[in-house]
Parts: structure tokens; C-alpha cells; sequence
């Protein structure tokens, strides 16, 4: 049972010649490329669908993502993304791509990576055109914070089994601990969230694909926005809800608003163990909807993408991605209702999936090594479930290790 990939997503845009035009929160340009003083129809149109992020901690290495559409193909000579700060200085991201075809479909252009001072910045995406000039779009404010001054969490024990939210960290053990599939302590923890606490951890999480608010989705097989207000952590667990409260994002209206939380600029890893104690919602035994624990690299599919869990056509499944392999695993299983544990362990050349503490499947063909941020949400769409709305995948924590040396 497979699933396009998941950052497959459409864009559009709009240019008239050296004009900036402010529209809600699209910026649209129209560029002539065939002079209309004659009558001659105006040039294609682009418009940015996305860009992001619009917070960062200081001094952490982050990508951006730019989405584009147009409404007629055309290749762009390059695409970028460029950062002024409160000066006017150029800060921006490394990196440009090259004779971009942008058309309907869409584009997602992914810069390289760097980290900024503490301050406001002004950010947008820009795309020059055959004969050498360059169109500004979308401006928008990203925000650096200085960083929160947490430690790192100490090593903890394994992760428990199946039951209610455990509700507080494990106590530190000395020989690492480690996933609920192994327990030789070869382990070292390298990032935690037991949500505790009332609030979302803005130092370890950011809302939404494109910013905060109601953006758009990851997948145009979507049918949901996501929206702030449905990432909440109550109760000992972070609960991201799907409500049947239409939205506009991507200048459409859908007939559903998600959550979606990734680290993002926040955290990353290259190769350990991941796993999750989660509650995704079901009808009748299926998993309703479209939830999903996954992780991925700042250029997909290059770095490939990790599904530890996605709810697909009500099954609960695993999947690999990457520009060579795009091949999954849904297992036979009984009870999907109730407090389970989903992860896996990412080595060179090998991914393997757990449920349970027990491993499901694995893949060998396409592996990288890439950093991997980690991605949580919970929509809607044609590859889902049955729909229940209103419907909370729960999350009661997640935690990442990697091998201790030797």
C-alpha cells in the first residue's frame, strides 16, 4: 500500500514587470516575458504558496523552504532565498537552484543550511528570469530567539509498554537505557519530550509546515489546513487535533483543520533510534483519518523521509522514501485503539520498524545518512482512514538516542 511522496505539493504565482503587489498574505509578481505594449497576452504568473521558517533559535543551522507555483510553465534561471537584516544587509540562506521549471504543479525549493544572531529579520523568496532580472515575493518576518538555555536531558531508562500516559520522564540510569527493543544500554538520549507540562515547547517544536497560524499542508493529497490551536498539550500528552472546521490555505478552502508540529531549526539527528507512545484515533478497529510520526531532511527526497507511523486507508504503516526506493510495510494488527509504542532504528544501510518493542519490517535499499528533523501530524486526505472529526492523535512522548561510542 504506498503513498506518493509526501512533499509532493502544489503552487502558484503572479508578476507584472518591476511591481511588488501585496495581496492578504500572498505577494504575487506578473513578469511580461513577451512586451504587451503590441497587445501581445502578459507572461506566465508566480506566486509563493510558502515560505519558511519564520522562527529559529540563535545560532542553530536551518534550511528554508520556498513553494512556487505558476500559472503557465516556464523555467526560472534560479531560484533563492534571500534575508536582510534590520540594516538592510544581505544575510541569506546559502544556495540557489538552477533552470527551475516551474508550472502549475508546483515547485519546493530547499536552501542550504545557516544559522543567524538574535534579531528580527526580513525574509523572502526570490526567482530571476532569462534575461538576468529579479523578481522579489513574498516578504515575510522571521524571528531569532536567543536560545532557552536548557540542558540537554540526561540518559533515561526504556520506554514503557502499553497503558495510559505515563505522564513524567523516567528517572536518569547510568548504563543509558535505551528503546523498548533493546536493552543493552548502548544507548545515549539525545532528545526528549514528555509533554508535562500546558503548553507546546516552542523550543523544541514549531507549528505548521509554513509558519504559525493556518497554513497549508504538506501533501496536495491533503484536505486539511493546519492550524496553531490544534497542537495542545494537555493531560500528559500533546493531543493534535483534526476538527471538521473548514479553512482557507493555498488560496483554496478545505474542509478540515489539522495539526502539525516539526523540529525543524530546533532538532535533528543522523542515525540512532526514534520512538513514540501514541494513540491514534480509530473507527471500528481501523486508524480514521491520516496521522502520521515522521522524519525527514531539509532536502527532500534526496535525504529521504522516514514514516514511523502513518495511518493509511485505515491500516497502520511504515514507510521508506528517498529518490531510489519508495516502499512501505503495513502489518497484520489486531487492536489499533489504544496506547501503543511506534519507532524504529535508522543504522548505515538499514532502517527497522518496531511495534510494540517488536520489529515489523526493514528496508536496506536507498539508505542515507542525512540529518533527519521530526515531524508530527494529524489530517486528512485521500490516502486516510475513515473520517471521525472531531479526532486527537496522542502522543504521550517522543524520544531519540543515538549509539554511545564503542
Amino acid at each position: 500500500m504506498g503513498t506518493p511522496p509526501r512533499h509532493a505539493r502544489p503552487r502558484s504565482r503572479a508578476l507584472r514587470a518591476g511591481v511588488l503587489l501585496v495581496s492578504g498574505a500572498v505577494v504575487t509578481t506578473a513578469l511580461s516575458l513577451a512586451g504587451t505594449a503590441n497587445g501581445d497576452p502578459p507572461g506566465p504568473r508566480v506566486t509563493q504558496l510558502g515560505l519558511a521558517p519564520d522562527h529559529l533559535t540563535a545560532g542553530r543551522r536551518a534550511p528554508a523552504r520556498l513553494e512556487l507555483t505558476a500559472d503557465r510553465c516556464l523555467t526560472a534561471a534560479r531560484v533563492t532565498v534571500a534575508v536582510r537584516d534590520r540594516d538592510g544587509r544581505n544575510v541569506d540562506f546559502p544556495g540557489a537552484a538552477s533552470d527551475v521549471r516551474l508550472c502549475p504543479s508546483g515547485h519546493t525549493f530547499t536552501s542550504g543550511a545557516r544559522a543567524f544572531a538574535a534579531g528580527s529579520y526580513t525574509m523572502f523568496g526570490s526567482w530571476q528570469d532569462g534575461e538576468g532580472r529579479w523578481h522579489p515575493l513574498t516578504p515575510i518576518t522571521l524571528s531569532v530567539a536567543e536560545p532557552a538555555g536548557q540542558a540537554e536531558p540526561a540518559d533515561a531508562g526504556a520506554p514503557s509498554g502499553p497503558g495510559e500516559p505515563s505522564g513524567s520522564a523516567e528517572p536518569a540510569e547510568a548504563d543509558g537505557g535505551g528503546p523498548s527493543w533493546d536493552a543493552s544500554g548502548g544507548w545515549r538520549r539525545r532528545f526528549t519530550d514528555e509533554f508535562d507540562g500546558t503548553a507546546l515547547d516552542t523550543s523544541k517544536w514549531n507549528t505548521g509546515w509554513f509558519g504559525t497560524g493556518v497554513t497549508g499542508p504538506v501533501n496536495t493529497a491533503e484536505d486539511a489546513c493546519y492550524d496553531t490551536r490544534n497542537a495542545v498539550v494537555s493531560e500528559g500528552a500533546l493531543h493534535l487535533r483534526l476538527t471538521g472546521a473548514s479553512a482557507i490555505c493555498k488560496g483554496e478552502t478545505r474542509p478540515y483543520s489539522g495539526a502539525h508540529v516539526n523540529t525543524m531549526g530546533l532538532f535533528s539527528y543522523s542515525y540512532g533510534a526514534v520512538e513514540y507512545r501514541a494513540r491514534v484515533p480509530s473507527v471500528d478497529g481501523a486508524v480514521a483519518n491520516w496521522p502520521a510520526l515522521w522524519d525527514t531532511g531539509s532536502l527532500w527526497p534526496r535525504d529521504g523521509e522516514i514514516d514511523t507511523l502513518e495511518g493509511l486507508s485505515g491500516e497502520v504503516c511504515s514507510y521508506w522514501h528517498s529518490t531510489r526506493v519508495d516502499r512501505g510495510h503495513c502489518p497484520p494488527s489486531g487492536d489499533r485503539a489504544g496506547w501503543h509504542t511506534f519507532g524504529h532504528t535508522w543504522e548505515p544501510g538499514r532502517i527497522t520498524w518496531f511495534h510494540d518493542g517488536k520489529p515489523v519490517h526493514t528496508e536496506t535499499s536507498g539508505i542515507v545518512g542525512s540529518p533527519h528533523h521530526l515531524v508530527m501530524q494529524n489530517t486528512q486526505g485521500s490516502f486516510g482512514g475513515p473520517t471521525l472529526v472531531p479526532a486527537d492523535l496522542q502522543v504521550d512522548w517522543v524520544r531519540v538516542w543515538s549509539r554511545r561510542a564503542g
